[in-house]
Order: C-alpha cells, then sequence, then structure tokens
C-alpha cells in the first residue's frame, strides 16, 4: 500500500491484544520508565502509573490506543510525576540512571537508505567498542529510517552528585561530550537525542505509526547481514506501507493553480516599486530565537520541485511542519519553531537559503513578504495556501513552537495545532507594511 496506514482504535486493539507480547526485559527497572505513546487524534498521553510489563503498558492504553509509543531514555525515582525541565514549581526529579542512545537514520524511508543506515551503524558500534568503555545493550531497527544504538554508560561518577539538578546537568554535559567525539569522528548520529535525559525513544515491540513496521531488537549477527536478508522476517501490521528498494521520487499529493508569471512594472524616473506587507522571522518575546520563513531560490525549479527540495532540506535539519505558499512567481516556506538563533545559521549554511541566512546573521532577523504586491494601487499577484507538509520531521524536532509563527500561519489560511511541546514568544507577529523598488 502507499500513504501511511489507516489506522482505527479497533485495528490497534485488536493489535496490541492479540499481537507479540511487548518486551520491556532490556530495561533493567521498567517501573523507572516514564511511558508515553501518541493517540490517533493527535494528543499524547503520559502513563499515570508505574510500568512493570507489556501487558500491563497494553492495559493502560485503554480507550486511547496509541499511534506511537514511546519509552524515556532516564530512569527516574518518580517517573509518573515527571515535571517538565523548566518547571521550578515543583521539586527536581531525581535522575538515576541515563542509558546512552545514538539515533541513526537514512530518509527516505526504502531499503537501500536503510542499509546505508546500517553500515553506518555497525561502523558506530565498532568505534564505541574501540575507543568508549560503554556496554552496548542492542541494535534496534526503529521501524522506520534506521536504528538505535542502546548502551550503559560504566561510569557513575555523575550520579554521585547530591544535587538533583547538577546532577542532571552532569549527565547532560558527560553525553554532550561524548556525542561530540562520534559526530567529530563522522557518524551521522542524530545532534539531539544522546544528550537528552528529557528524551523518549520508540519502544521495541510496538508499530511505527508512519509505516505499520514493528520496532524491532536485531539478534545478535544480524545487523551484519544485507537489509533484503532479513527485513522480511520483521513483525508489520497487515496495513503496513511496502518498503521500495530505491528513495520514490514523489512529494504527497497537492494541487498548485500555476498562473502566468506576475511581471512588475518599475518606473525609475519615479522611483516606484511595489507595496506589501512583511513579517520577522525573529519570535516576538524571546532574547534569540528565530522562525524559518524564506522564499525559495529561483534556481530550484519550478514549485514541485522547490517544494521537493525545501522538503529534503528541512527533514535533513529535523524541522517541521512546513507550511507552503504560493504567488505565481515563487515558494513561501515557514518553519513555525522558535530556534535558537546561532544554532540556526549553523546550518544554514549548507541549507542553501542564502537571501534568508545573510539577512539573519546580518540583522538577527529576516524580513519576508507574506502578501501579493500592491503597484500603482493594484494587487499584481495573491498569496495562495499550498499545503503543510514535514509532520513526521515535526516528531523529532527538539525546538519549541513559535506562537507569533503560529498564529501567521492561521491567518493565511494553513493553520497548524501543535500536538507536544513547549510553545515560546508573544502570539501577536511582527509585521510591517514595505515599498520595495
Amino acid at each position: 500500500m502507499t500513504g501511511p496506514p489507516k489506522w482505527s482504535e479497533e485495528t490497534l486493539r485488536q493489535h496490541y491484544s492479540n499481537g507479540p507480547v511487548i518486551e520491556l526485559s532490556w530495561l533493567s527497572k521498567p517501573t523507572r520508565h516514564q511511558f508515553r505513546w501518541r493517540t490517533l487524534k493527535g494528543p499524547w498521553v503520559t502513563s499515570r502509573r508505574r510500568i512493570s510489563s507489556g501487558q500491563s503498558l497494553v492495559k493502560d492504553f485503554k480507550g486511547s490506543m496509541p499511534r506511537d509509543v514511546f519509552v524515556s531514555t532516564s530512569s527516574w525515582l518518580d517517573p509518573v510525576n515527571l515535571p517538565r525541565l523548566k518547571d521550578a514549581n515543583k521539586p527536581p526529579p531525581i535522575l538515576l540512571d541515563h542509558m546512552v542512545v545514538f539515533d541513526i537514520d537514512m530518509r527516505p524511508f526504502c531499503i537501500s537508505r536503510l542499509d546505508e543506515a546500517r553500515v553506518a551503524a555497525i561502523r558506530l558500534r565498532e568505534w564505541i567498542s574501540e575507543t568508549t568503555d560503554l556496554d552496548l545493550q542492542h541494535i534496534s531497527f526503529s521501524g522506520g529510517k534506521g536504528f538505535h544504538l542502546i548502551a550503559r554508560d560504566p561510569d557513575r561518577s555523575a550520579f554521585s552528585e547530591p544535587d538533583p539538578v547538577r546532577r542532571e546537568e552532569a549527565v547532560r554535559e558527560q553525553r554532550r561530550s561524548l556525542l561530540d567525539r562520534a559526530v567529530e569522528a563522522g557518524h551521522p548520529v542524530d545532534p539531539v537525542v544522546t544528550p537528552d535525559t528529557r528524551r523518549i525513544i520508540r519502544l521495541p515491540g510496538t508499530l511505527h505509526g508512519s509505516t505499520g513496521w514493528a520496532c524491532t531488537i536485531l539478534e545478535d549477527g544480524l545487523i551484519e547481514k544485507p537489509v533484503k536478508d532479513w527485513i522480511g522476517g520483521i513483525t508489520r501490521h497487515n496495513l503496513a506501507v511496502s518498503m521500495p528498494k530505491r528513495p520514490p521520487i514523489q512529494l504527497p499529493n497537492f494541487r498548485i493553480r500555476m498562473r502566468p508569471k506576475v511581471m512588475l512594472e518599475v518606473r525609475k524616473e519615479e522611483g516606484e516599486g511595489y507595496l506589501s506587507l512583511e513579517v520577522s522571522s525573529h519570535v516576538k518575546g524571546t532574547r534569540d530565537r528565530s522562525a524559518v520563513i524564506a522564499w525559495l531560490p529561483e534556481r530550484w525549479g519550478d514549485p514541485r520541485e522547490a517544494v521537493d527540495r525545501a522538503q529534503e532540506v528541512f527533514d535533513s535539519m529535523d524541522l517541521g511542519p512546513v507550511a507552503y505558499m504560493y504567488d505565481g512567481n515563487g515558494v513561501l516556506a515557514i518553519v513555525p519553531r522558535a530556534i535558537p538563533r546561532d544554532f540556526l545559521l549553523s546550518r544554514l549554511r549548507k541549507a542553501g537559503l542564502r537571501k534568508f541566512e545573510h539577512e539573519t546573521r546580518r540583522f538577527d532577523h529576516s524580513w519576508a513578504r507574506i502578501s501579493g504586491r500592491m503597484q500603482n494601487g493594484d494587487w499584481q499577484s495573491n498569496l495562495e495556501p499550498i499545503t503543510v507538509l514535514g509532520h513526521e520531521a515535526s516528531n523529532r524536532c527538539s525546538h519549541p513552537w513559535s506562537a507569533p509563527h503560529l498564529e501567521l500561519c492561521k491567518r493565511i489560511g494553513l493553520p497548524i495545532r501543535p500536538m507536544e511541546g513547549d510553545v515560546s514568544g508573544s502570539m501577536e507577529p511582527s509585521i510591517r507594511v514595505a515599498i520595495r523598488r
């Protein structure tokens, strides 16, 4: 089948009630971990009880069957009432342990890219063995585009810190140092997962909601074999998507009303240009956070080609979702996330959004046109919504939502409802009227 599986409460209930038992024995103490899942309607559920077995977890699903199920990489004294990292109104939680997790993804979902990820996982496993004291527990197939390498760190020095806040900071710093070493060694690991003590990862034995394939701990020796030799033995739902051999070259279906390009007449002797509305990329109400809002370069091709390339760029940066608009000339992309400016600039150099990068680097933000153009009292072009893409990247995105740019998407006809995560900034976007020549 093509497209994501068409799940229902009943199909998922039958799967988890009658299918393979979810095995939690790889967790030293499952009751110390937090379990979370995303329901079919979108909202996330955090288990309000301690989970000791796969059977008790399935019972906890009750009437809100999960599309995706996750478990915390950390174990806590009280995982049930775990406050948010920045919650100053509750006592800081007691961190007891933290698994070392490396996440390797090779997009899109296909056998050839998964084989690339498999080879990368083997090289990373060898690096772990040769250069660290980590005890590798297992490698799991995520059910999607890659693998998770799970290890234990015998170094418990950070956990001797009695202050819970300093202890968690010390563990984060240790993991950050380890991640930096892995990246410097050339391993294509996710730059967010490893050092995050509040991270959740997909739970082995559960279905990947976007593919229908089960996240699976691989038996010893299986990772050395080509994907085609063992992928047929991986559990998958009968609604699961097929895994193509090579990357499909296509976009989700959306309509673009092609219009003749608008040629603006500029009277040099009178200095006339065009008038439009522009919005700032700065997340109003924050000090140094920026959303991505930029017109895609003309050299990226026609609208479909431009959107296709943009999605590859944003997906590789784990940024999403992305709202797209079209005015007859070009495509506007909006990623309503509040991203630290320095972090964003460090990744923009390879993205190809040169104008947006230049203005952000020079002025700390960028202005982008969000309306048609008015010239000589008449509107010469109109901005129309195309679609919103990249919801899967949204699940991986670690940055909070940008309140003003969520409001902007709503106003321009492409509303995005934040399913999970913090929201930063004030509601009102920074908009101005500008004349361009």
